[in-house]
C-alpha cells in the first residue's frame, strides 16, 4: 500500500521510522511540515522513500497558516492517493489530515505533545481533542502517554504502544571502556530546553561536586538555554568538571555512551526516551527524574537510580551516593543491558508498527 508519513521536521526518530518502512513492500512518501535548519539529522533519506514537495517556505509554521496548508495538503493527497496517513506530533502535524477528513489516519504521539502541549491552553486542548476524534489508530511509546490519551476519551482498543527502540547490534556494551578510574563521568544528551531540566541537572551536579570533586559531567547538544548554561558553569567555577561537546553525529553516539559511567536525565516531561534506551543498551546505567515514563525503564537500584523530579538536593544526594559506592555501577550496567534487550529492540518493535497499520485499515472498513 501507499503510506504518507508526515512529520514536523527531520530528526533521528524520523530517519528510524522511514528506514524501517523503506524495508517493507509498501510505497513510502514523506511530507515535512517545516525545515528550521537545525541539523537534527544529517543522514540522507532512504533511497526508496519519496519526499513530497508541497510548500515554498521552510520556516516555522503558525496556526493562522493552517487553512491555506490544508488546501495544499488535500492536493498532495489527490496526487499520491495514499492508502494510509501516518502523522505526528499530534498538534502541529496530525491536525492537517484531520482537517481534511482523511481516513485511515494513524496519529503518533511524540510524548511531549500529549504530556505537555495538549493542556498548554484552551486552543491546544481543542486541537488535541479534534485530532483524537478523527484518528483511527494512535501510536504511543509508553504507558504514561496511553493513560493520558484514554483520559481524553480515546478508545483503548485503538491504541498501539511500542517503544521506538534502538538497534541492539549498534548500541551494545563495550566492557573495555567501562573501567572506573579516578573520575566518575555523568552524561547528558538532552536538548538545552526547559522541559528537559538542564538547570536541575547542573545545580544538582554543582552541589554534588563540592562533596565529591572526582565527578565529571559531559553535556551534548545545544538549545535556547545555552546562555544560562554557560553562565552557570562559569559563575560556579565548573570549567574543570563540565565538558560541553555540542552536537555530535549519530555514528559517534555509542562511543559517547561507553565513555560515560552514568547517563543523566532530569527531564520534566518525556515519553520513552530513545537516548535513555540507547544508554541502557550500551550498558550505561541511568540516573533519571521520577516522571512516569522514566520509571517504565529504570527501577531505583536496578537499571540505575531515580531522584525526585525538579529536586536538586535529591539529585545531588544520589550522585554522592553513586560516587561513594562505585562498585554498584557494574551490576547496574548488567541490568541496564538486560532491560534494553527485553523491551527496546527496534527490530522487534517495528512489527508492532506494521500491525498497527493493518489494524487501522481494518477498523476503517468496519
Amino acid at each position: 500500500m501507499r503510506v504518507l508519513y508526515c512529520s514536523q521536521d527531520y530528526s533521528p526518530h524520523d530517519h528510524r521510522f522511514l528506514s524501517a518502512l523503506s524495508n517493507t513492500e509498501h510505497q513510502i512518501y514523506w511530507l515535512r511540515l517545516e525545515n528550521r535548519r537545525r541539523n537534527l539529522e544529517v543522514r540522507p533519506l532512504p533511497e526508496s522513500v519519496h519526499q513530497v514537495t508541497w510548500r515554498t517556505g521552510d520556516e516555522k509554521v503558525h496556526w493562522w497558516q493552517y487553512l491555506g496548508l490544508a488546501g495544499r495538503f488535500r492536493k498532495v493527497l489527490n496526487a499520491i492517493q495514499p492508502d494510509l496517513v501516518h502523522a505526528g506530533p499530534i498538534q502541529p502535524v496530525s491536525v492537517l489530515p484531520a482537517m481534511v477528513g482523511f481516513h485511515p489516519l494513524v496519529s503518533m504521539s511524540w510524548g511531549f505533545d500529549i504530556l505537555q502541549d495538549a493542556t498548554r491552553n484552551s486552543f491546544w486542548k481543542w486541537v488535541t481533542g479534534f485530532v483524537l476524534h478523527r484518528t483511527d489508530r494512535l501510536f504511543c511509546d509508553c504507558q504514561a502517554v496511553k493513560k493520558k490519551v484514554v483520559g481524553w476519551g480515546f478508545p483503548e482498543r485503538k491504541i498501539t504502544v511500542f517503544p521506538w527502540g534502538v538497534d541492539l547490534t549498534v548500541f551494545k556494551p563495550d566492557v573495555s571502556k567501562k573501567k572506573i578510574g579516578e573520575a566518575i563521568i555523568f552524561l547528558s544528551t538532552r536538548s538545552w530546553e526547559p522541559r528537559y531540566g538542564l538547570d536541575v541537572a547542573l545545580k544538582g551536579f554543582a552541589s554534588a561536586v563540592r562533596e565529591k570533586p572526582n565527578l565529571r559531567l559531559v553535556m551534548l547538544s545545544d538549545g535556547s538555554q545555552a546562555g544560562w548554561i554557560h553562565n552557570f558553569i562559569r559563575e560556579n567555577q565548573l570549567e574543570q568538571h563540565v565538558e560541553l561537546r555540542g552536537q555530535i553525529g549519530n555514528d559517534s553516539l555509542s562511543d559517547i555512551y561507553h565513555q560515560a559511567h552514568i547517563y543523566l536525565s532530569a527531564s520534566h516531561v518525556d515519553g520513552s526516551s530513545v537516548a535513555l534506551m540507547e544508554a541502557l543498551a550500551c550498558g550505561t546505567p541511568a540516573l533519571v527524574s521520577d516522571i512516569p515514563s522514566n520509571l517504565e525503564w529504570v527501577k531505583d537500584g536496578a537499571e540505575g537510580w531515580v531522584f525526585k523530579d525538579g529536586d536538586t538536593a535529591d539529585l545531588a544526594r544520589v550522585m554522592v551516593h553513586i560516587a561513594s559506592h562505585p562498585e554498584l555501577i557494574h551490576e547496574a550496567s548488567l541490568m541496564a543491558r538486560k532491560k534494553a534487550q527485553q523491551n527496546a529492540d527496534w527490530n522487534k518493535n517495528v512489527a508492532l508498527l506494521l500491525d498497527g497499520y493493518k489494524r487501522a485499515m481494518k477498523e476503517v472498513v468496519e
